[in-house]
């Protein structure tokens, strides 16, 4: 990362001119305003405009300048000079090369009709993109698309001028032909103002840097030693990949490559890095085809090499995945109700949810009528199918015939019988009665799963007796399948018992496949929590039960003392939090001890140490709740720099707990979580809710919280030393990856995205931010809303598995007692995934939203089996099952980057569902080992 310290660039400015030096003026000569405000300000233009405006993220500008003044000299300085038009609240103010090729235009006034660049397009006209297909300005500047940058806080001068340090590498590069003029972005701040600059449209008043020369630059950089090898690791279904490594010289500034005669776009190409070679990769390159490649060296002071000419091969493109077998047509509709007297009974898929007052399904996710053969019922018996180690669920939706009540209402299931005198036992199908609550469209629905013994009454009083209009009620089947069950065909019953009416039973079917999904997940359905409920084991097991990850923050350790000589003291986080992390916890679940995946650990801006004007040296006003959001601002514009600000007592306690951390696990055996350093909080949380924090490190929107982000998880990395950063994490959530940049890398090791990775763009970044840096990829958003179908909650895992991700976090699954009777209303934000059981004698009891997601990751279990057995990357399986079903998502229109509720999938119907995972199990069974 080519950053400029701050530190560094204040020093470059109180530091003695050298003797004879000269000083050159770079002017501007074209610029354009280009606007992210909103969906349409991105298409539009304002290239001949007098000024332009500098808005945090949201508006910025591009400055060409002519560098020929500068050429082939040594640069000892450079100052970046605006002029404001107005009032203004800039501090710091970041510079980086462009690399892409815009167009100007000619419009005049600001937000006009797309007319030369826009945010969205390097030229209107042409449609051209910033870089790839999707890309947009930010992906070519402030270090993303391989680009220069820089910040530092601006001078203010008489006349409503700016001076702003740059590194010389900037000015190298316009004098390089490496960039196409300078960005400029303002650092932001809760502010927001609308800050003006005057253009180079405006005489007098025009941009310009103003560089201190050194001596002349004549060195030619030498031939460069080229390597160019096929990129199999990189391709594509439609393209091959080159890697290119290039050996290091000092003299060379930038490389510039031609392929096949043609230029190589600057933001595929990297920088030199001292004494290292540089390795690169070109992609979306013809598949398995002859290349040739012209690299030219290029020296500061902008002289070139003779070109190294090499042919290469291009790797094969990634060929097709075997086809999965195409949907079966749904079964015919036809009448396949169940009746005994006044009791109407009909299986059904799981996650669907019913009416409560006839047999009708609430969202078009059923795949059939109601009341027909579907997924799971042919009309004659339940038909499933499944791996060892798998759940397999259905339903069955109890109908009262009549007006008379239906009492003594039972269900009993039967043990299965398999191949060679093989069971699966009846304790293996469990009872979940459905308790209905109103969704937000004030519809009663069924929501939260109440565990019943076999042949308990279902109209219990503990169990609520049905609203007089309710006519159904639905109990959730689950059947778990034991890790050494025989694969083949088993077969039992399930018995529906009712008062005054002849038992019903219904013959079960279950086909075992010869292949185990593993008890460690693959993927990892994270519920977040911001408290932790009391009693906290039952939520724990529950979600591991669930094949999910209960995660709530946080569990913190009391201390004793300060700086260096900071104690931890151990007992009550050993009781609290201990048999998690050993997984005694969940000794007696089906997936057995293993460790909960992750937890969080309790670093936050206050603690270990708290904030105070002793350990952080802001000696402005420090607002409380209620106390407006001009003190944010206020600090946001004079606080030191936050390395400087905080005290030596903060950052030696701050090391001295992490290393009591790693210590006490190694010692104590917990090595199988994820232990996640995660700074999450907004400075605003000051104001709305009296929080001791100053920065917001939780999707960081302006420098300052970038800055802030960097400087924390720089400090744990810096801290960690040799232990295993799989177990110790540096985390980071990140609503706005097109801006992360370089600015986390090596610093982070797990990325908490916000969004939708249904979003190729998204994904493309995302990815891109993975290769570079190997950090792992998760999402969060929140679960389908109460009012829709449950089978999106599938859909958002299994779209984020296909798009590179290894986990969904739905935030905030936590709900009151009030949930249990409006549902996500009674959530405490998000969904109310997991609510406290009190009515129904339990610690806890959980939505139908949670099996959705352990479906979603069963299904995905079958994925990574696919992709291991077949050879297969994720875009491989990516294709294989978009073309047997289709996958949507997206975000609710107008929303939020940081809204976490704005995230919508598009449902599958339950039948689709099954035949894909129907077809995904067979492909997978081809190459089962076979079980013993």
């Amino acid at each position: 990362m080519r950053y400029l310290v701050l530190i560094a660039a204040i020093a470059a400015v109180l530091s003695p001119p050298p003797s004879h030096g000269e000083t050159v003026r770079l002017p501007a000569t074209a610029d354009i305003w280009l606007s992210d405000g909103n969906a349409h300000e991105r298409d539009t233009s304002a290239g001949k405009a007098p000024r332009f405006k500098l808005k945090s993220i949201q508006e910025m500008a591009a400055i060409r300048f002519d560098p020929s003044a500068a050429a082939g000299r040594e640069v000892r300085s450079a100052f970046l000079y605006l002029r404001r038009d107005g009032p203004d609240m800039l501090r710091y103010i970041r510079v980086s090369t462009v690399n892409g090729d815009w167009v100007e235009g000619n419009a005049v006034q600001p937000y006009s009709p797309g007319d030369g660049a826009t945010y969205n397009l390097a030229d209107y006209a042409s449609h051209r993109p910033w870089a790839w297909p999707g890309s947009q300005f930010c992906d070519v500047v402030m270090t993303s698309g391989n680009t220069i940058a820089t910040w530092a806080e601006c001078e203010k001068l008489p006349d409503g001028w700016l001076r702003v340090p740059i590194t010389p590498d900037l000015v190298y590069a316009l004098i390089a032909g490496d960039t196409d003029g300078l960005a400029v972005m303002d650092g932001g701040n809760l502010a927001y103002f609308n800050n003006y600059i005057y253009s180079a449209q405006s005489p007098g008043s025009q941009p310009y840097i103003e560089v201190e020369l050194g001596g002349p630059l004549t060195a030619v950089p030498s031939t460069p030693a080229v390597k160019a090898a096929p990129a199999p690791e990189r391709a594509h279904l439609n393209a091959g990949a080159l890697k290119l490594t290039v050996a290091p010289d000092p003299a060379v500034f930038c490389w510039r490559l031609r392929l096949n005669g043609r230029p190589v776009e600057r933001w595929r190409v990297k920088h030199p890095i001292a004494g290292k070679p540089t390795v690169f990769y070109l992609e979306d390159l013809p598949p398995a085809s002859r290349i040739r490649l012209e690299v030219v060296a290029v020296s500061r002071g902008g002289r070139a090499s003779r070109p190294a000419v090499l042919t290469a091969t291009s790797s094969p493109a990634l060929p097709p995945g075997p086809r999965l077998a195409r949907p079966r047509p749904a079964p015919a509709q036809r009448p396949a109700v169940v009746t005994s007297g006044n009791l109407r009974v009909w299986p059904y898929p799981p996650l669907v949810k019913l009416s409560a007052d006839r047999l009708e399904a609430l969202n078009a996710d059923l795949g059939s009528s109601p009341g027909s053969p579907n997924a799971v019922w042919d009309g004659t018996s339940v038909q499933l199918f499944g791996a060892r180690g798998e759940c397999v669920s259905y339903q069955l939706a109890l109908e009262r015939a009549g007006d008379a009540p239906l009492t003594g209402l039972s269900v009993i299931p039967s043990a299965l019988a398999g191949p060679g005198g093989a069971t699966i036992p009846a304790n293996q199908v469990e009872l979940q009665s459905m308790w209905y609550a109103r969704n937000q469209d004030g519809k009663l629905q069924p929501a939260y799963c109440v565990p019943v013994p076999p042949g308990a009454r279902l109209d219990d009083a503990k169990l609520g007796q049905l609203q007089a209009t309710q006519r159904v009620r639905t109990v959730l089947v689950e059947v778990y399948i034991p890790k050494d069950a025989r694969p083949g065909l088993y077969r039992g019953s399930i018995a529906v018992r009712s008062n005054g009416n002849k038992p019903i039973t219904l013959p079960v079917r279950l086909e075992l496949l010869s292949f185990a999904i593993p008890n460690r997940l693959s993927f990892w359905p994270e519920l977040n929590a911001y408290s932790i409920p009391s009693p906290a084991l039952p939520y724990f097991r529950l979600a591991h039960d669930n094949r999910c990850v209960f995660n709530p923050y946080q569990w913190a350790p009391k201390l004793e003392g300060s700086g260096k000589e900071i104690k931890v003291v151990w007992d009550e986080y050993d009781r609290d939090a201990g048999p998690l992390l050993t997984g005694e916890a969940f000794r007696d679940s089906r997936r057995g001890p293993i460790p909960t995946e992750c937890m969080y650990l309790p670093y936050r801006d206050d603690w270990p140490t708290p904030l105070t004007k002793e350990s952080y040296n802001y000696q402005g006003y420090w607002p409380g709740r209620g106390d407006d959001v001009k003190h944010i601002v206020e600090q946001e514009m004079t606080a030191p720099y936050i390395g400087d600000a905080l005290s030596q007592s903060y950052k030696d306690a701050f090391h001295a707990v992490e290393r009591q951390f790693i210590q006490h696990f190694a010692e104590k055996g917990y090595r199988g979580t994820e232990m996640q350093c995660i700074f999450a909080g907004k400075n605003t949380h000051r104001i709305n809710y009296g929080s001791n924090l100053w920065w917001t490190t939780d999707e960081p929107y302006h420098w300052d919280d970038w800055l802030a982000l960097q400087f924390f998880t720089r400090m744990w990395v810096s801290g960690r030393g040799n232990a295993d950063p799989k177990q110790w994490a540096s985390r980071a959530d990140i609503s706005r990856p097109q801006w992360q940049g370089t600015v986390l890398d090596h610093l982070v090791d797990t990325v908490y995205f916000g969004g939708s990775l249904s979003d190729p763009v998204t994904a493309r970044r995302c990815r891109t931010l993975a290769q570079e840096t190997g950090l792992k990829i998760m999402t969060y958003g929140s679960a389908n809303p109460d009012n829709r179908s449950n089978t999106e909650s599938v859909t958002w895992s299994l779209v984020t598995w296909l798009n590179g991700g290894n986990g969904v976090l739905p935030w905030q699954v936590l709900g009151s007692d009030k949930a249990l009777d409006v549902n996500d209303a009674g959530a405490f934000g998000g969904n109310a995934l997991l609510v406290p059981g009190d009515r129904f004698g339990l610690p806890a009891v959980a939505d139908m939203r949670l099996k959705a997601l352990r479906d979603g990751e069963q299904l995905i279990e079958y994925l990574v089996l696919l992709s291991h057995k077949y050879g297969l990357t994720r875009e491989q399986i990516k294709a294989m099952v978009e073309d047997a079903v289709q996958l949507s998502g997206g975000r609710r229109a107008g929303a939020s980057a940081d809204d976490a509720d704005a995230l919508r999938f598009a449902h599958i119907d339950a039948w689709r569902l099954s035949e894909l995972r129907r077809a995904i199990g067979e492909l997978v069974q081809r190459k089962a080992t076979p079980a013993r």
